[in-house]
C-alpha cells in the first residue's frame, strides 16, 4: 500500500484542532478525525449542538479562516 501525499487524503484541511463551519450545527471545533478517503469521520464539538461524529463525506463542513493573534510585545527592560 502507497503512503498517500495530502493531495491525494480526502478532505486535507480537516484535522483535530480545526475550527469549522456546518450549515445546520453552526461553528464547531474538530476533537478527533479518523478513517481515509471516503470512510473519514471526526468528531466536531459544536458550540450550541455539543459533541457530533459526521461522515466527512457528507457533512459539508467549511474550515474557517481564524486570524492568527499577533505575538505579544516584549516586556520593556526594567533597569
Amino acid at each position: 500500500m502507497a503512503i498517500k501525499t495530502d493531495s491525494e487524503i480526502a478532505f486535507p484541511d480537516i484535522v483535530a484542532n480545526t475550527q469549522v463551519h456546518h450549515p445546520v450545527f453552526g461553528v464547531g471545533r474538530v476533537i478527533l478525525r479518523t478513517g481515509e478517503d471516503e470512510k473519514s469521520k471526526a468528531i466536531v464539538k459544536f458550540k450550541e449542538e455539543g459533541e457530533k461524529k459526521l461522515a466527512l463525506r457528507f457533512a459539508h463542513l467549511t474550515v474557517d479562516k481564524v486570524e492568527e493573534e499577533p505575538a505579544a510585545a516584549p516586556a520593556e527592560a526594567k533597569e
